[in-house]
């Protein structure tokens, strides 16, 4: 884990600042032109830029006289304000000539500010100072405008902000010239404005600059847009770097930002106390069996490291320790504090983290293996590209022996954080999943799993009952500092304090040893009190305080946000929705639905979506939610609701995802908001929702609530096709989620199959219709459809399509470098496929094509592709015989060029190299090159791989076909085979292929004749009964007369 900042992804968040009504141009101009740009920037980084502006409809609100709340809406504009830069670490400011509305000095006493005042300055400063800023009311500050009381409390007061000012400069730059605009606005300007509030400005903007915060002055939009954006372009590239080099996948560089980022926030509620101190130094006691004894000969992320770990046999008997408890014990933000210490005390130790939540994939476990297994391949190997195997994908069994090996190249710790949390995947049920059938039954000596989970939960017995796993129970907090301090964190105004006899009253409750219920009611006690008396907060806290659990908590504490902030929904709306929300009068609103979308959404939704959404649930014209509404619930929710780095706002606790569950049962209408988010993100805009976002949701909600013909077609629909056959490498789940799809659409009688070659012979048509005809797009569509059927287990299907998208460029098209691209990957997929079908001069043949086509292309890709076309065609030459031709392209092969593209090309070369020698009769050049080959493969793949297998089958033959066997070299023929026997019958049970049985038979009879020489009796007999099965595999693939069958039954 690094500790950078730059790997710290969060929304960049700037509040916006600028006197009401003042510099209208500038800002429409900022938000039209400057502020997409710069979230541009950020999207490609994995975050966003998002300026928060509560101005920007503060008087367009028309309540048509109806009263909204009390006190009044715009009475808490300046405690919302203030909240909100006291959650920003960005604040920019405007400023122009305008100073706003004060209270004038003379009747600035504090017994003129109160609820019942005029002045809605005044009311104003009553609910801030009462919810929390008393220091408003001091004397300095009384009598300013609450934008000034804004620039003090971001600028001044608070000192840890990143602070951007902007000021206007109205100075004309011709004064001699009295009848120029410029000077007519100029004095225009100073005669609307009094003396007063023209020295207001000046005091204020001397005080900025005497500060030394950094001023730009501006004349005009142009140079306005010019200092925003190297100022803020500047921010973007400090705090947010741009991944040059995805892990596997453009959308994995990200998540593993995430899940660091999820650590750091977490950290920021930590309390430390005596039982967590306990449990802390426990973690480090277990982790000193590879923290003490490991040594790298070089860095640890390095390269080439080399690692050697003298493990005491004692310390290393459990590989995994699991961290237990109810939820909200604060299991996560221990885990957090804990990785956050000891990777400042172990820099260079590998520690990979993974929050399950965080993200879509961090749910699935075929994204958590394939995540963690490219980390640590490149803390091992350094930086490489993406190897790309269509077939190996499919099988989770060889994902499960890749993340092995990868965790035996090195001393390692992965933490797994709510591993409850994981969900269904390709080939696994929630279940089985929980059941950990994807856990390997033992790990590596150098790698140690910390994993959290809840007691009542699958995971926790079935973690329990492996022998393996040291259990540490999480502690009750009951030291009453403890939980004191826990409440103030999460209450988190230094200003509010609490009578002795409240705290006593809710430190004497039995749920408050959990550090999530007192976290609960240290947020609610920031907002509760703006529409309450003391008495009415009170008897509101003493209803809080009475929950039995956390869920009923968290139910209370919907009600009263429900209560507060929602208005009554009217008869339109109630008709609007009728068949979609709650009949009960106590949950319903804007405010209930806001919750219930963002709860059902698969993976969060902007706060444009919601506004978007509740408009189609009927709340527009008077029904509206305006901005000061939005961003007072938005503060009622933080933090238990907040955006992500990528401006998606979820539920960041489980506790209330659990109550919002606990709730949707009694009322029975999950599968309603399931088709209210399907039916929006079908019809929204690509500005409102790009395409990635439209895959990641619409599929899942069609499947939740059983609508497969709708999931069909839209994932039959062209322009679904073109964006998956375009973007699929960007996002790894994304291909886990289509597979899986068109899994269940099989499985429930719809046709892949058919639909493709389909959709396939329409693109061919079109293509010869079009002027000019878009080769490119008819190939990566080719790709896209072979892949998905390569992974249903249509190799034949596959083939047809790719055998047609090459005989397209056979037709004499125009041959530019992105359709030479797309063709090297079809003929590669090509060759790999007839390698898989055991055609050795198809693969030939489609080898050639591939090199001829590269000879036009450069790039890490194509090298990596020429690659392993080289590799392939000297097998398949070498396998004829034609020891003529492979010596040119085994140099080739042999130079660095390609060899040092990927730690996977090692490996095959060392075994082109053992065959090459082996031909020659250098034997025991042969058999270290072997040897060499295996070491690597089983590096890379694990020992339960086919190329392992492979490699295993080729060494043994060459030790079986020598004259002088040792008995130890007996022994190592006959473990070597039957490794390969098991490994070969693990394949002929999965992919159900004659090549494959044909493999196993050989594997057989290759086992059986080395048995039947042995001096065991019982040894004999299982070398008869193996030839036996080869026998029979040979009759049901061959029949009985062919000559190979006869061969084999005379043996």
């Amino acid at each position: 884990m690094g500790a950078s900042d730059s790997l710290y992804l969060f929304p960049l968040q700037p509040y916006l600042c600028y006197f009401p009504g003042d510099l209208q141009e500038e800002l429409s101009y900022l938000k039209a032109k400057v502020f997409p740009h710069l979230d541009a920037l950020c999207q490609k980084r994995g975050t966003c830029f998002r300026p928060v502006d509560l101005q920007r409809s503060n008087y367009e609100c028309d309540i048509d006289g109806h009263q909204i709340n009390k006190p009044d809406l715009f009475d808490q504009q300046l405690k919302i304000s203030l909240d909100l830069i006291d959650r920003s670490s960005f604040f920019i400011c405007l400023l122009g000539h305008s100073y706003g509305q004060c209270l004038p000095g003379e009747n600035g006493s504090q017994s003129d500010i109160g609820p019942c005042s005029l002045s809605e300055v005044a009311r104003n400063l009553h609910v801030a100072a009462k919810a929390g800023y008393p220091w408003i009311m001091e004397d300095e500050y009384r009598t300013c405008s609450l934008t000034e009381l804004e620039i003090t409390k971001a600028a001044f007061i608070d000192n840890h902000r990143s602070c951007f000012f902007y000021f206007k400069d109205y100075t004309p730059q011709d004064m001699e010239d009295d009848s120029s605009d410029e000077m007519h606005i100029f004095l225009n300007m100073l005669s609307n404005q009094s003396q007063s509030e023209r020295q207001r400005m000046r005091d204020l903007k001397r005080r900025i600059i005497n500060h030394c915060l950094p001023v730009r002055f501006f004349r005009n939009l142009h140079e306005l847009e010019e200092m925003i954006r190297v100022d803020w372009e500047g921010v973007i590239c400090k705090f947010h770097e741009d991944p040059k080099h995805p892990i596997s996948g453009w959308q994995d560089s990200f998540d593993r930002r995430y899940h660091e980022s999820h650590a750091r926030r977490l950290c920021d509620w930590f309390v430390p106390s005596v039982p967590t101190t306990e449990i802390l130094n426990a973690l480090n006691k277990f982790l000193r069996s590879i923290t003490h004894n490991a040594k790298s000969e070089t860095h640890s992320r390095n390269s080439g490291a080399h690692f050697k770990c003298d493990l005491d046999q004692k310390d290393s008997e459990k590989s995994i320790l699991l961290v237990c408890g109810e939820r909200g014990c604060g299991k996560s933000t221990l885990a957090a504090w804990w990785l956050r210490a000891f990777c400042r005390q172990n820099p260079d130790f590998l520690v990979i983290p993974h929050f399950c939540g965080t993200s879509t994939s961090s749910t699935d476990v075929r994204s958590m293996l394939r995540q963690c297994t490219a980390q640590l391949q490149r803390a091992h190997y350094g930086d490489f590209p993406d190897w790309e195997d269509a077939i190996e994908f499919k099988y989770l069994h060889r994902a499960v022996q890749a993340f092995t090996a990868a965790a035996n190249l090195g001393p390692c710790i992965l933490l797994v954080d709510g591993i409850d949390l994981l969900t269904e995947t390709l080939g696994l049920s929630k279940q089985e999943v929980k059941e950990l059938r994807w856990l390997p039954d033992a790990l590596p000596p150098y790698c140690k799993m910390i994993i959290t989970t809840t007691f009542t939960d699958l995971t926790y017995k079935s973690l329990t009952s492996r022998t393996d796993v040291q259990i540490l129970s999480c502690p009750h907090i009951s030291d009453p500092s403890v939980q004191h301090s826990i409440l103030l964190r999460h209450l988190a105004l230094p200003y509010k304090e609490l009578p002795i006899s409240v705290l006593q009253r809710i430190m004497h409750k039995k749920q408050c040893h959990l550090p999530a219920f007192l976290a609960i009611i240290g947020t609610e006690l920031r907002t509760c009190a703006v529409l309450r008396e003391k008495e009415e907060e009170m008897e509101l806290l003493q209803e809080y305080v009475e929950a039995d659990s956390v869920p009923e908590l968290w139910v209370k504490v919907i009600h009263r946000w429900v209560k507060d902030f929602s208005r009554t929904a009217p008869t339109e709306v109630t008709e609007t929705h009728t068949n979609t929300t709650s009949l009960r009068e106590d949950l319903s609103g804007w405010v209930w639905d806001t919750l219930c979308l963002i709860h059902v959404s698969r993976a969060g939704l902007t706060e444009a979506q919601v506004l978007a959404l509740l408009e189609d649930l009927g709340y527009f014209g008077k029904l509206r939610v305006e901005v000061l509404e939005w961003v007072r619930l938005r503060s009622a929710f933080w933090p238990w609701v907040q955006e992500e780095a990528n401006g998606l706002l979820t539920i960041m606790h489980q506790s209330l995802s659990q109550a919002m569950n606990l709730l949707f049962h009694d009322m029975g209408y999950h599968n309603s908001y399931h088709q209210i988010l399907a039916k929006f993100f079908q019809k929204s805009s690509l500005e409102l929702c790009s395409w990635a976002r439209k895959m990641e949701e619409i599929p899942w909600h069609l499947k939740q609530t059983g609508s497969l013909k709708e999931l069909h077609d839209f994932l039959s629909d062209p322009a679904t096709m073109e964006f998956l056959s375009s973007s699929l490498k960007q996002y790894p789940q994304m291909t886990i989620d289509v597979v899986h799809y068109w899994t269940l659409l099989r499985e429930r009688g719809f046709d892949p199959v058919t639909l493709f070659q389909i959709l396939m012979a329409q693109s061919w048509e079109c293509l010869n219709d079009a002027h000019p005809p878009d080769h490119s797009s008819v190939w990566r569509l080719s790709l896209f459809c072979s892949k998905v059927l390569l992974c249903l287990g249509e190799m034949q299907k596959a083939e047809e399509l790719l055998l047609k998208a090459d005989q397209i460029f056979q037709k004499g098209m125009e041959r530019d470098s992105d359709s030479m691209r797309l063709l090297i990957k079809v003929q590669h997929m090509l060759a790999e496929l007839y390698v898989q079908m055991h055609l050795p001069k198809d693969t030939e043949m489609y080898c050639h094509k591939g090199l001829e086509t590269a000879r036009s292309l450069d790039s890490a890709e194509v090298k990596l592709i020429v690659g392993q076309l080289l590799c392939r065609l000297c097998l398949a030459l070498l396998a004829d015989g034609r020891l003529y031709a492979v010596s040119g392209i085994f140099k080739e092969i042999s130079s660095s060029r390609y060899i040092s593209v990927h730690p996977c090309a090692e490996g095959t070369a060392m075994l082109l190299k053992a065959i090459h020698k082996l031909s020659l009769c250098e034997t025991k050049t042969a058999e270290r090159c072997f040897q060499a080959a295996l070491a690597s493969r089983r590096r890379w793949y694990g020992h339960d791989h086919p190329l392992v297998a492979e490699v295993e089958e080729q060494l043994a033959d060459l030790w079986a076909s020598a004259q002088t066997n040792t008995e130890w070299t007996q022994r190592r023929i006959v473990e070597l085979y039957r490794h390969a026997v098991s490994t070969r019958e693990t394949e002929t049970r999965t992919l159900q292929l004659p090549s494959t049985q044909h493999n196993l038979a050989v594997v057989l009879m290759k086992l059986g004749k080395v048995l039947l020489c042995s001096c065991s009796r019982v040894e004999r007999r299982e070398g008869q009964d193996l030839l036996q099965r080869a026998a029979d595999i040979r009759i049901h693939l061959l029949g009985p007369e062919h000559l190979m069958t006869r061969d084999l039954e005379q043996q």
